[in-house]
């Protein structure tokens, strides 16, 4: 079975650039969620929403992220907790170079990426990749989910 993955064109001060973005393997998404929550929950984010009153959970965390999460996430550490979790985002994406792809590591995307927005729309792509199950591919992208094929192990909860 193959990860998902997406090619994508972006427009950087008049160079295009081609990005493949590979989703992770289960596991280490599901560390690097348990990570992005530990970091989310020392900031107390929590406090403003209950749950229980009948919000989607998944829409309280696109929300966050959308609209608090950059301000909430300036509480924390940058050097120890938030540029870790960037960077390994980023550890899912290789540039297309001729006809070869070639990893994108934090230390090679400066000399790569010019502008802020270039870099602002590929993290909203790696980001609605890996956690469009919880709805953000939604919310950061103009078009819906599509449901899963019927031969698909993902069920409709």
């Amino acid at each position: 079975m193959a990860r998902k993955e997406k090619i994508i064109t972006l427009t950087d001060r008049d160079h295009e650039l081609t990005f493949r973005i590979r989703e992770m393997p289960a596991t280490r998404l599901e560390r690097w969620l348990i990570r992005f929550g530990c970091a989310l929950a020392s900031t107390g984010f929590a406090k403003s929403f209950n749950i229980n009153d009948g919000l989607d959970a998944r829409q309280v965390l696109a929300d966050f992220l959308l609209k608090d999460g950059l301000k909430s996430l300036g509480n924390l550490d940058y050097d120890k907790v938030v540029a870790p979790l960037i960077d390994e985002l980023f550890t899912c994406v290789e540039q297309k170079v001729g006809n070869s792809y070639l990893k994108l590591t934090p230390d090679l995307i400066d000399s790569k990426i010019e502008d802020i927005r270039t870099l602002m729309t590929l993290q909203k792509e790696v980001i609605s990749l890996h956690l469009g199950f919880f709805g953000l591919g939604e919310s950061l992208n103009s078009t819906p989910p599509q449901a899963p094929a019927q031969n698909s192990p993902i069920r409709k909860i």
